[in-house]
């Protein structure tokens, strides 16, 4: 998997080192705490899409660290057990994205506009509930008719439920906070403790 950064991607600099992928680009975007199993289902969606180039949007610190302190538990997992699981899971690119200042100030049209405007895009993989920008100004219908203006499919993915209630970070991290860790487990699909190789087949540009 190879894993580069956003401003490399904005700008188009991953292009010049001669490897970038010639199919287009089958993309999800979010914060992927965890990998649980609704994130999993996004990214059996890309990863159905043989004809394009499985590519994650993620962020290397979780925005609400910037957002919302005080109430942010903490992630569920670091970056590099992330990128673990996004490589064993079959993902082929990676865009790690800083939450600064200056980025939480892009407005959410703009940002759609530049992951769809960089690189071919075939689809664009995303939760029912998703939203981006600056005030979370930019949501799944808006998104979808930026796609459809350029022949790019968007398909919405619905949650993951487990006992009557969608899967989620949060909820998971309240099952770790309360040591209720098979909860946990379950809702991730696979456990909180586990040997892994730093790097293994992870190539950072």
């Amino acid at each position: 998997m190879r894993v580069i950064d956003w401003d490399d991607f904005e700008s188009g600099r991953w292009l010049a080192a001669g490897d970038s992928p010639a199919a287009p680009l089958a993309l999800t975007v979010g914060v992927f705490d965890g990998v649980h199993l609704g994130h999993r289902e996004l990214i059996r969606c890309v990863l159905a899409e043989n004809r394009c180039f499985a590519t994650v949007f993620t962020f290397r610190r979780n925005p609400l660290e910037t957002l919302a302190p005080d109430g942010f538990g903490g992630d569920i997992f670091g970056l590099e057990r992330k990128l673990f699981l996004l490589r064993t899971l079959g993902v082929k690119l990676t865009v790690l994205i800083d939450f600064s200042a200056k980025f939480s100030m892009i407005s959410g049209r703009d940002f759609i506009d530049l992951l769809l405007d960089r690189h071919p895009v075939g689809l664009i993989a995303l939760g029912e509930d998703f939203r981006c920008g600056r005030g979370l100004d930019t949501g799944v219908p808006e998104i979808r008719n930026l796609a459809a203006e350029r022949g790019i499919e968007t398909r919405i993915v619905p949650p993951v439920m487990d006992g009557g209630r969608p899967v989620s970070s949060s909820r998971i991290r309240l099952a770790l906070a309360a040591g209720r860790v098979a909860e946990a487990e379950r809702l991730l699909g696979h456990r909180t403790q586990m040997e892994y190789p730093i790097g293994g087949d992870i190539t950072w540009h």
